[in-house]
């Protein structure tokens, strides 16, 4: 069980109806529909990810601007229309880091909960760690040790576990839109911000726990550097999870992204315009990671907190 009693993440009978996990990130609002059956398969019906940017500004101001609100609240009342029509049992929602720095977290939080018809839980850094751990570690074959990265527009995290126990862990206040607002100025960003995201990426792993030479890692940032490396117009989830590249691959996407200006960014097959902008920290940030651990792998996997969740 996570910490904090997280007792709805730990449903282990075999065989249920559909269900719907709402995760709401600094950036994107993912939703997920899936059932399992009477063998314990997991059966994904729809595995959706809509651009809110919630957190847009709260990292400088502390505080969720109305018009991110609104757009998130629209979200999810479409998400749970969605849900209904699907046939759901049960919504189950969750929020991270975007509503965690802000400080007026209720003027989200009740909004949310009426067009959901569910309250929305508000994640602590060590839950969303936990459950984004367990959502490789469950869909593993053979267990053993792994070491698992999340970055989100807010916040990394970093986990360090042996099948599906989490040995340490790690929320760190490093995130693809908050160090775009904080340190991209130019378009395209020059080599002293790449440095700058880098440089202040590295120091916050440094200080969490170490790491071994094969990394996973999930996320939108993860998931659109495998799309893009792998030259996917149309995304593909079943392409993309266990897609493995090496470092050397990894940063001459970051370079060539850093290289172009965000309108030629938004030209490029497979990269949603509202992650263009800060697809190039992102990245830099999981060259970060994989430079902390000496990593000369990296395992993509196409999962994240909401399939722990479900």
């Amino acid at each position: 069980m996570c910490p904090g009693g997280l007792a709805f993440g730990t449903h282990r009978v075999l065989g249920w109806g559909m269900r719907a996990v709402i995760d709401i990130g600094t950036n994107s609002v993912l939703l997920l529909l899936a059932r399992r059956g009477p063998d314990g398969a997991l059966e994904v019906l729809r595995d959706q990810s809509t651009i809110t940017r919630l957190g847009q500004g709260a990292a400088a101001s502390g505080m969720l601007a109305p018009s991110a609100i609104a757009r998130t609240v629209d979200c999810l009342a479409e998400y749970r229309a969605t849900a209904e029509a699907a046939g759901a049992e049960r919504i189950i929602a969750v929020a991270t880091e975007g509503v965690r720095m802000a400080r007026n977290q209720r003027d989200f939080l009740e909004p949310a909960a009426e067009a959901l018809g569910v309250a929305v839980r508000l994640l602590s850094g060590a839950e969303e760690a936990e459950l984004s751990y367990l959502s490789v570690a469950r869909e593993t074959p053979g267990g053993g040790a792994l070491r698992v990265l999340d970055i989100g527009g807010g916040s990394t995290e970093l986990v360090v576990g042996e099948g599906t126990e989490v040995r340490a862990a790690a929320s760190l206040a490093v995130g693809s839109v908050r160090m775009t607002e904080r340190l991209f100025t130019a378009d395209p960003p020059t080599p002293e911000m790449l440095a700058a995201v880098r440089a202040e990426a590295l120091a916050a792993f440094e200080a969490s726990m170490p790491m071994t030479p094969v990394l996973h890692a999930l996320a939108g940032t993860a998931t659109t550097t495998a799309a893009l490396l792998l030259e996917l117009a149309v995304y593909d989830r079943m392409k993309v999870d266990g897609s493995r590249f090496t470092v050397a691959q990894v940063q001459a996407l970051r370079d060539a992204l850093a290289g172009e200006t965000l309108a030629q960014r938004c030209e490029r097959p497979g990269l949603e315009r509202g992650r263009a902008d800060v697809i190039v920290a992102g990245v830099t940030i999981l060259l970060a990671a994989l430079e902390h651990c000496g990593a000369d792998t990296l395992v993509v996997r196409d999962r994240g907190l909401r399939y722990a969740l479900v």
